[in-house]
């Protein structure tokens, strides 16, 4: 079974299946690390957190995965856990044939966005394997470049006549309003970037409107251009439900 397949079928099992100690026994290390701002350290931590989500009715709904050595993307909807569906990011490490180490990056689903679309909507079929690392050598150049450097005018090489297809809630498709977004936000570091044919990921640590962030950002990509862009800002809470820190 293939990484991507692995973690799929892991996450599905937990989230979605009967057995809650049976997925976490088969598809979990018993030393899983836990970067979630959501919930505490191990199996353990993560059976409590399902179990509540279960018993509150969430759905998951899985959007789109992206795949690239041991890392694996989720990008998924929960509904029935808060008053609005959640938009989250969720990074996995896997090893041993198991899953061994979480990241996320989650937000409310507001919408739809001042072009009418919505926060997970869009191409989610993987296409173009054979451009995976000159997909990712471009995003990863866009994101030090532009988000973490400040220079945004590299934005408009990345992209096709300024533009872009835009996920954010109330911003227009274009340059233009991403421009506008990365005025208000600092990047500070980029922690993991994971790509597979025209997908890339990157998760990264900043600030915005002063207060420490986790950043989670997806491109798509074609003809060597970015078409497409989905992003999930998540504020780091003062007190984590662990030790492992969110990065």
């Amino acid at each position: 079974m293939s990484t991507k397949n692995l973690i799929v079928e892991g996450v599905l099992a937990l989230t979605g299946g009967p057995d809650t100690d049976g997925a976490l026994e088969k598809y979990y290390a018993p030393d899983f690390i836990q970067h979630s701002p959501l919930c505490a350290d191990g199996p353990e931590g993560l059976r409590r957190l399902t179990e509540r989500a279960k018993g509150a009715g969430a759905r998951y709904e899985l959007l789109r995965s992206i795949g690239e050595g041991d890392m694996v993307l989720l990008h998924a909807r929960v509904t029935g856990l808060a008053e609005v569906p959640l938009i989250l990011f969720n990074l996995y490490r896997a090893g041993d044939g198991r899953i061994q180490e979480h990241w996320e990056a989650v937000a409310p689903e507001i919408g739809p966005t001042a072009s009418g679309h919505d926060m997970g909507d869009g191409v989610a079929e993987v296409t173009d394997l054979d451009r995976t690392a000159a997909n990712k050598e471009l995003v990863g150049r866009l994101v030090e470049e532009a988000f973490v450097g400040g220079d945004l005018e590299a934005l408009d090489g990345c992209t096709e006549g300024g533009e872009l297809i835009r996920h954010a809630p109330g911003v227009a498709d274009g340059v233009a309003g991403l421009r506008e977004t990365l005025a208000g936000t600092e990047y500070l570091k980029v922690h993991r970037v994971v790509a597979e044919g025209n997908f890339v990921f990157a998760y990264s640590e900043g600030t915005r409107d002063g207060k420490p962030h986790a950043f989670g950002d997806l491109f798509r990509v074609a003809d060597g251009k970015v078409v497409e862009y989905w992003d999930v800002r998540t504020e780091v809470p003062q007190n984590l439900a662990h030790s492992n820190g969110m990065f």
